[in-house]
């Protein structure tokens, strides 16, 4: 599912994009861009996602970051709380979660094994296919539809990278959780 190049380096991308902003934001939103063909599902969402980047004010998206991702636990950026809730089962995932990363070389960079930014580094680098599309479409993808669902403002950069990066991994199930519209709960 994400086996090539390009591929590798959107998830890169994304990771950084998804990480709580710090460096150069519009730099990655055009490297992702550049990535993409006109006509990709991913397109329209990360174009709007960057053209807000762009024209925003210093300091804007570290705030609309803080308030979609802290402030919202609907929308935390964390899987285990999409697919587990915050029960032992979370744990178990990312006591999991953690022994795959071991497991490939991989160290989380500051965050929870479960962040975002984490699983998509960890996919943009991992050398085991299956784990990567077993952890895609078990873990990620899923979650990004709640996620996407979950976020009422239609404004929000966030939600239209989060909308990006599900277009990008799964183009048919991104139409369904826009489609839901926000408030609604996405279906697994």
């Amino acid at each position: 599912m994400v086996g090539d190049v390009r591929q590798r380096r959107l998830l890169a991308d994304f990771a950084e994009l998804l990480a709580y902003p710090g460096g150069d934001v519009t730099a990655a939103a055009r490297r992702c861009r550049a990535l993409l063909a006109d006509d990709h599902p991913a397109a329209d969402p990360l174009a709007r996602f960057l053209a807000r980047a762009e024209r925003g004010p210093p300091g804007e998206l570290e705030e609309i970051y803080t308030a979609t991702f802290d402030l919202q636990p609907a929308c935390a950026p964390y899987l285990g709380t999409h697919l587990c809730g915050e029960t032992p089962k979370r744990t178990a995932f990312l006591s999991q979660l953690a022994g795959v990363y071991a497991a490939s070389g991989f160290r989380p960079r500051g965050e929870l094994a479960d962040h975002l930014s984490e699983v998509l580094a960890f996919l943009a680098e991992s050398p085991d296919e299956v784990e990567r599309d077993v952890l895609l479409r078990d873990g990620l993808v899923p979650a990004l539809e709640r996620m996407v669902a979950t976020l009422r403002d239609r404004e929000n950069p966030y939600r239209d990278l989060l909308a990006a990066l599900l277009a990008f991994l799964a183009p048919e199930r991104a139409r369904g959780a826009l489609a839901q519209g926000p408030g609604k709960e996405a279906r697994p």
